[in-house]
């Protein structure tokens, strides 16, 4: 509703400043200007639309132009409503070109919004310098006869009138967009002021080398007076980029700090997305594009969506879509819009993707893999995003060495999943992140169904291609943030942060149902296609009420057997409201009929 209220109030004040600017003249309000010499005309509107290609940003979103002194000196040699005229022109012709360059990119508004710019900035600021000039008294005779402490003090009154009327309307109209007044006066009011008054006695010194006759010693100033913009403008955008390299060393020391901290893949990949988005706001998603440790073959994408908060992994083949151009390149690419670009996304492309930047990450002497940044817009991306996407490249790339030497020393030689030690010692960091954070997570236990009569009918070999074979199926399934651990024999155990019960319920099933579809080929003449089944307890917490880590496993096996006990191949809860003791004794445990 705000931003509605400051919309109406910007086109009803543009719709205003051109009544003043074509209406007041033509109603005797105010006297009609002397024709003026086009060679004139042109020179005003071409110093004006100058000054205002030179306009830098002085905050974020808002940017100052030092062209007030010009208008009051065109106010004084051409009359106030010639000048207004002048003015509302120009401004209409620079916001119009602005527009389009910002539709150009994208980024446009409404129709509505965009309407009242256009009105707003060439209308309003035409308006209020026909109205401080003719209550001022400027016209043209004022430059004839070269008073300059009347010029002076002309000069200092209209300037004054007009700074104040225009920063006060555009605070009233940034508020009403939902802009503070305290904000607006420290950071564009007050110095746009102070930065636009600097500039007022050179407004003097045009007036008083007005001649119609005699143009040189004008146009020379007006060179000088575009050249002090010029270097306004360099100062301004020299200081911005000093604060951006600041800040991207700051991001740059955050995120170290947090990627040295992370040894685990799953932690890695969560820090990963969520630092890179810190540093780069414009990114929707974030893409990791990875090995996984142990000389497995193949990539895997672990992606992350910012608005949903969600995780996700799937595989990609060699050289596919735009990060397998990166790491075929070995070179970073920025794709402005992939509708328009000759990369087909592949895999690793997002349905409404439109801007694409990624960066290679170089390992082991090589490119293998690749960070990228995603986002609905097209042209988001620019090239500072790329350089400091590339620093952080250099971190990223770092961390997954790291993080890949760790798993080697923590990964079951035939599975590819991680030993029972750094479950254990990961279920633990999840039960604190619990506690401090209140986000639930889940384990979910795993059985092979009649494990041992298939080592007994088709030898441990069989077994271990079928322990293999599981146990890709389950990586499959995974986020890139989930655990899966060979906890003993044909037992398997995963985490799942930041997951409830049911959804689970809905990645056990989803495991279960990949595992009976999947086939298994002996080796025996004629070969035999075994089809092998699974069964599955899911326990929460803090859902379960488990005191621990280790009690919390203890309640997901107890879901474990049920499963077992009620037909095997399905995925069974643990209740917080289950009685009896939380597993029931081996010996208590009737055996289990092969089938």
């Amino acid at each position: 509703m705000p931003r509605l209220s400051g919309q109406v109030f910007t086109v009803v004040l543009g719709v205003l400043g051109w009544g003043v600017v074509l209406l007041l003249p033509a109603i005797d309000l105010l006297p009609d200007p002397a024709p003026t010499d086009p060679l004139w005309i042109a020179l005003f509107v071409i110093v004006i639309l100058s000054a205002r290609a030179l306009a830098f940003r002085l905050v974020e979103g808002s940017v100052l132009s030092l062209d007030s002194a010009y208008y009051v000196a065109a106010a004084l040699c051409v009359g106030a409503v010639g000048a207004g005229r002048l003015v509302a022109i120009a401004l209409t012709v620079d916001a119009s070109l602005r527009l389009y360059y910002v539709r150009k990119k994208g980024h446009g508004e409404s129709w509505w919004a965009e309407l009242g710019y256009v009105l707003y900035f060439g209308g309003m600021s035409g308006g209020l310098l026909v109205v401080c000039g003719g209550l001022l008294g400027a016209n043209s005779e004022v430059g004839a006869h070269h008073d300059a402490i009347e010029i002076a003090l002309r000069v200092v009154a209209i300037a004054t009138a007009l700074l104040v009327t225009h920063y006060a309307v555009q605070g009233v109209r940034l508020r009403l967009l939902g802009r503070s007044w305290r904000a607006y006066l420290q950071d564009l009011a007050l110095p746009g002021i102070l930065a636009e008054a600097s500039l007022m006695p050179i407004g003097v010194v045009l007036v008083l080398l007005y001649d119609p006759n005699q143009p040189l010693g004008f146009l020379l100033l007006s060179l000088t007076y575009l050249l002090i913009n010029l270097v306004f403008s360099r100062l301004s955008r020299s200081e911005h980029q000093l604060e951006q390299r600041v800040h991207d060393l700051e991001i740059l020391t955050a995120t170290a700090r947090r990627l040295s901290a992370s040894l685990q893949l799953e932690e890695l990949v969560d820090a990963v997305a969520r630092e890179t988005c810190n540093a780069i706001p414009e990114a929707e998603a974030v893409a990791l594009v990875h090995r996984r440790s142990g000389g497995e073959s193949g990539l895997v994408i672990d992606g992350f969506d910012r608005a949903a908060d969600r995780f996700s992994r799937q595989g990609m083949a060699e050289g596919e879509g735009a990060a397998g151009w990166v790491m075929t390149h070995t070179t970073s690419r920025r794709i402005a819009d992939l509708s328009e670009s000759d990369v087909a996304m592949g895999s690793d492309g997002t349905e409404g993707i439109r801007s694409w930047l990624g960066v290679p990450l170089m390992m082991y002497g090589g490119c293998e893999g690749v960070i990228a940044v995603q986002s609905t817009r097209p042209d988001a991306f620019r090239e500072d995003h790329q350089r400091l996407l590339e620093s952080l490249g250099l971190q990223i790339a770092a961390a997954l060495q790291n993080a890949h030497l760790y798993e080697l020393a923590m990964v079951d030689g035939l599975t590819g999943l991680f030993m029972r030690r750094y479950f254990d010692a990961r279920i633990e960091e999840e039960i604190e992140r619990s506690k401090r954070y209140g986000t639930p997570f889940s384990v979910v236990m795993m059985d092979v169904d009649d494990f041992k009569k298939l080592n007994d009918e088709h030898g441990h070999l069989i077994g271990d291609r079928v322990l293999r074979s599981i146990a890709n199926t389950v990586k499959a399934q995974l986020r890139g943030v989930d655990t899966a651990s060979r906890y003993g024999g044909e037992e398997i155990a995963v985490i799942l942060p930041r997951s409830d019960m049911v959804s689970s319920y809905n990645v056990g099933e989803r495991i279960r149902a990949a595992i009976a579809e999947s086939r298994i080929t002996t080796d025996s003449d004629p070969p035999k296609v075994l089809t092998v089944t699974a069964s599955f307890g899911v326990a929460s917490y803090p859902e379960s009420k488990a005191a621990d880590g280790e009690d919390l496993i203890r309640r997901a096996d107890r879901a474990l057997y049920r499963a077992k006990k009620t037909g095997k191949n399905r995925v069974e809860l643990f209740w917080s409201d289950e009685s009896g003791p939380v597993r029931i004794p081996t010996s208590e445990i009737p055996p289990v009929t092969e089938s």
